[in-house]
């Protein structure tokens, strides 16, 4: 079940990670210049961090179901 979890989680946060990524991108701004090396962070770095930080969040926080 840890595993479902864990996808899950990792599934619906996403689009909220990425819409972070391009709100900091905007807010640093990176819309008006060439690609540069910082806009790693933004771009893949953070969303995928949060979207890793998540799914480890949803594994390792599984409730044991007891089935009678």
């Amino acid at each position: 079940m840890g595993a479902a979890r864990a996808v899950v989680f990792g599934g619906v946060v996403t689009l909220p990670a990425l819409l972070i990524g391009v709100v900091l991108f905007l807010i640093l701004g990176g819309a008006n210049e060439d690609w540069a090396n910082w806009m790693w962070f933004p771009c893949y770095i953070l969303p995928a961090t949060i979207i890793l930080a998540t799914s480890i969040y949803g594994w390792k926080t599984d409730i044991p179901v007891d089935l009678e």
